[in-house]
């Protein structure tokens, strides 16, 4: 009775807390990666803030209005307790180059899928903040959708304030379908590794926690075999380095809120949208 007195006091102090402000790694997507020890040398030598382009905090409240912040917390207190019930999906569609209506179905059955309905690989990753791994890779020739939300965690149904805690297990992630003929899955993991530190624990830019960890999710052998490929030629770049992204099978994926799907191309907090265009190459504003 006391340790569930206990946990529930926690839970509460934590939920009161303001949901802290980061800013995420904005690396270009050049072409990977041999010069990719070179980066991770140059980049950690400079500081965090080199890599980074000007960023508002990234709380849900500051994004959506200070009114948002009670709300926000009264939401996690109601999902810490039970009392909210399952998180609906009922706000996500699937429409064109969009992934999450279709994950949802699967995130509501607890199934693990390796291809979509329309026939397309599926793949998840993990980089840090969601919004700008996200249109890295709606801007590769072959992916066909995306979404973004939560894997990897201990809970079922987690809201994005639940995750921001840190309490829940998941990492923020993208998932999206894609055309093995037109892009391959090592393709796929070396852009990954354009956008991360993985010298860097639970950490991309400014964004840490284990909700901002990175790794690869694989849905089959062969994904695995291929990012293990990948990995190794990472690591041997990194003479030795820490490594810490992480490579393991792919657990249910959670579609996140509507409002973060394909949140650059909306217009991100500035309202200023940015291309996601097959091929485009301008440099990604990771808030907007």
């Amino acid at each position: 009775m006391v340790k569930a007195y206990a946990t529930r006091a926690f839970m509460l102090a934590l939920a009161a807390v303001p949901f802290a402000s980061y800013r995420v790694n904005a690396f270009n997507v050049p072409k990977a990666f041999p010069n990719l020890s070179q980066k991770l040398s140059s980049a950690a030598s400079q500081g965090p803030s080199s890599t980074l382009s000007p960023a508002a905090s990234r709380g849900r409240g500051l994004a959506f209005g200070f009114s948002g912040l009670a709300s926000t917390r009264m939401g996690l207190l109601d999902q810490i307790f039970g009392a909210a019930g399952p998180r609906s999906y009922s706000d996500l569609v699937s429409g064109e180059r969009q992934f999450q209506g279709e994950a949802a179905e699967y995130a509501q059955a607890g199934e693990v899928k390796a291809i979509s309905k329309d026939g397309h690989s599926i793949a998840t990753f993990a980089g840090g903040c969601f919004w700008g791994l996200e249109l890295a890779y709606q801007r590769v020739p072959g992916v066909v959708g995306t979404s973004v939300g939560y894997t990897q965690g201990g809970i079922e149904h987690p809201s994005y304030e639940a995750v921001c805690t840190g309490a829940t297990g998941h990492t923020e992630v993208v998932q999206l379908t894609y055309k093995p003929k037109e892009v391959s899955y090592t393709d796929l993991c070396k852009l990954l590794f354009t956008r991360i530190n993985p010298t860097l624990k639970d950490q991309v830019g400014n964004d840490r926690g284990t909700q901002y960890r990175h790794g690869i999710y694989f849905h089959t052998p062969e994904q695995k075999k291929e990012a293990e490929a990948v990995m190794s030629a990472v690591k041997s770049e990194l003479g030795g380095a820490p490594f810490y992204t992480e490579l393991e099978e792919a657990k249910v994926y959670y579609p996140a809120e509507e409002y973060h799907q394909q949140y650059l191309e909306k217009g991100g907090r500035g309202g200023r949208p940015q291309s996601a265009e097959k091929g485009a190459t301008e440099t990604i504003r990771c808030y907007g």
